[in-house]
């Protein structure tokens, strides 16, 4: 059978307490009165609330019962106990030590959902605003593969002037060009200019990337994550603040 003693009983008296461990442990009021050496006239008070017993009866009883006195305290519920057995001198200081442990979780549980809240609304704030200003990334554009002994301009239309290249070369390197094509395309997060170089095949080569566009785009997925998140987190926070507060006692 389930110790009674090993959870709070909200609505039950002292007296019932004792009464209801006395029944599960099949004693009668005489046996549990000579056990705990009391006369079962003030048993009987006791256990029809119209006496206060002072600690020391009531660890005796306790032990009898196969629980300490703080147990069988403890079993009661706290505003029963703060309001009708506070006076017991080590009742209240068990009690003192007892709120302020209480009070301390009670404060740090508060903070963590506040902490959820806010954080939740903020993500919230921010996947709104993700919804509503489109991510920007920048495309260029590389034409094949630039030999180590070539112009960054290879694949160009324009004179090579450095090379001093004359009408008949620049034909002859155009033509000679469209069997390198080998498009490639890369879209970066960070604006890198109107180009820029990449070296490829280990060295041998190199890319020329050039600006193409300027493009925009809403990362939905991203977004519904954040916002996922942020109600996860109002909730969880909302839930914790009426947890604490409803079960504060």
């Amino acid at each position: 059978m389930e110790a009674h003693y090993n959870h709070r009983d909200k609505n039950m008296k002292l007296g019932e307490k004792i009464k209801l461990l006395r029944t599960e442990k099949e004693l009668t009021q005489p046996e549990l009165a000579q056990k705990a050496g009391i006369e079962q006239s003030y048993l009987s008070k006791l256990e029809n609330d119209k006496a206060v017993p002072s600690f020391d009866i009531i660890n005796r009883i306790s032990m009898v019962l196969d629980c300490t006195g703080m147990e069988l305290i403890n079993s009661l519920s706290q505003s029963y106990v703060e309001g009708k057995l506070s006076h017991i001198p080590e009742i209240a200081a068990e009690y003192a030590v007892l709120k302020e442990k209480r009070e301390s979780a009670l404060k740090k549980r508060f903070i963590i959902a506040a902490f959820f809240i806010v954080t939740g609304i903020g993500s919230i704030v921010l996947g709104f605003i993700g919804l509503s200003y489109p991510h920007t990334s920048y495309k260029y554009q590389s034409k094949g593969v630039i030999k180590p002994d070539e112009s960054d301009l290879q694949y160009s239309n324009i004179w090579l002037r450095e090379y001093g290249e004359s009408t008949k070369e620049k034909d002859e390197r155009i033509s000679s060009m469209k069997e390198r094509f080998n498009v490639v395309y890369k879209s970066l997060d960070i604006n890198k200019g109107n180009f820029f170089i990449e070296i490829v095949d280990g060295g041998k080569g190199r890319r020329y990337y050039a600006f193409k566009e300027k493009i925009q785009f809403v990362n939905v997925q991203i977004n519904l994550f954040i916002l996922i998140i942020g109600v996860m987190l109002l909730v969880s926070g909302f839930m914790t603040f009426s947890f604490n507060k409803r079960f504060k006692l």
